[in-house]
């Protein structure tokens, strides 16, 4: 997190700017989830701002020494407390006016956040969520490190879920011994809801698991991730319950598609042309009408970030980008298909977290 801090603080530099709001990526930027807000300035060590029931745990969890909470109303303190009585808003403020803040970039707020702000320290305020979106695009040796772990706790979820795919479960059991398989290994808990669709659920992509039991004849997609130090993985398999020779055809098709694509990853690859590798596979048989999705999306603290791997996308893949390569087909009265990795970007490929 020290690493994220100093990066954030060159961009800062270059943007004229005296510090940085964080009220979005405060984990990324202080290693808890009890941040409300961290301020990061150009000179000087950052400050983490947290609720009084909180400031233990920000103690406890992040490395920003300088922890300061807020309490709306009046209350004893505990030595050690550094406790402000008013509003989170307030609290902010007069941090940046302890700083000497004249200009603060910020990831999210909204006008009338932004308005009440400027209201209690005068400075110019910018919005710049994309700073912080570039900033995570490039994973660390230590964000690899989580991610791998995520990764792997998902596919010991995934051979758990394989081995409940019987004829008569429902979704939901399915979904449920996943999950707590993927618990008992140390997730603390799913990026996204798990995605069991079986049958006339499997041709919505992003259907979630119901009652309905599994039955001869069908497809099932089964896509989730798991969740460590805050960092998310994604996978998807799909699976067949005596299958139609059409239906085998739709998994060995997206298979190969995303063999395809991964085919073209590396330092360096425009993410439309490994989006537009899959495609080709599928266009090639016809179903191209039935592929509606991206070929895949960055993860890391969000199991959604960029880079962005679709027709339209501008992203260039770079090392240590950690993206999924999930080609998808869904066709009605038949069944979906999808398969779904996550692979790291390397200078002349990339590496499976997930395979």
């Amino acid at each position: 997190m020290r690493k994220h801090v100093r990066k954030l603080k060159d961009e800062l530099v270059k943007r004229g700017l005296d510090a940085f709001l964080a009220i979005q990526n405060t984990r990324y930027l202080a290693g808890t989830t009890a941040a409300k807000a961290v301020i990061v300035p150009t000179d000087g060590p950052p400050v983490l701002i947290c609720s009084r029931l909180e400031f233990d745990q920000a103690k406890r969890e992040g490395w920003i020494r300088d922890v300061r909470a807020f309490s709306r109303w009046r209350a004893p303190l505990r030595p050690g407390e550094r406790v402000s009585f008013c509003e989170p808003l307030q609290l902010i403020a007069d941090c940046l006016r302890e700083l000497g803040t004249r200009a603060v970039g910020y990831d999210r707020g909204g006008k009338k956040f932004v308005r009440k702000l400027r209201a209690a320290h005068a400075a110019s305020y910018r919005e710049l969520p994309e700073l912080m979106l570039e900033l995570r695009k490039i994973k660390s040796k230590e964000e690899v490190t989580l991610l791998q772990r995520a990764a792997k706790i998902a596919m010991n979820g995934m051979r758990c879920a394989a081995e409940s795919v019987t004829v008569g479960r429902t979704e939901l059991e399915v979904a449920a011994e996943a999950e707590r398989e993927m618990r008992i290994a140390g997730s603390e808990g799913t990026p996204f809801p798990t995605i069991v669709a079986s049958g006339r659920n499997s041709w919505l992509p992003h259907a979630s698991a119901t009652r309905k039991h599994l039955r001869r004849g069908e497809l099932v997609v089964i896509d989730f991730g798991a969740t460590w130090g805050g960092y998310a993985s994604d996978m998807t398999r799909t699976f067949a319950l005596s299958p139609t020779k059409k239906q085998l055809t739709l998994i060995g098709l997206v298979k190969r598609a995303q063999k395809a694509a991964i085919g073209r990853v590396r330092n360096g690859a425009k993410a439309s042309n490994v989006d537009k590798a899959a495609r080709i596979i599928i266009s090639r048989v016809g179903y191209a009408k039935f592929s509606p999705h991206g070929t895949g999306h960055g993860v890391g603290m969000e199991v959604h970030e960029p880079p962005g791997l679709a027709p339209d996308s501008k992203d260039i893949l770079r090392e240590r980008m950690v993206i999924t390569v999930e080609p998808g087909i869904y066709v009605p009265r038949v069944g979906g298909a999808r398969w779904e990795d996550m692979v790291l970007v390397t200078k002349k490929g990339c590496k499976s977290l997930t395979a």
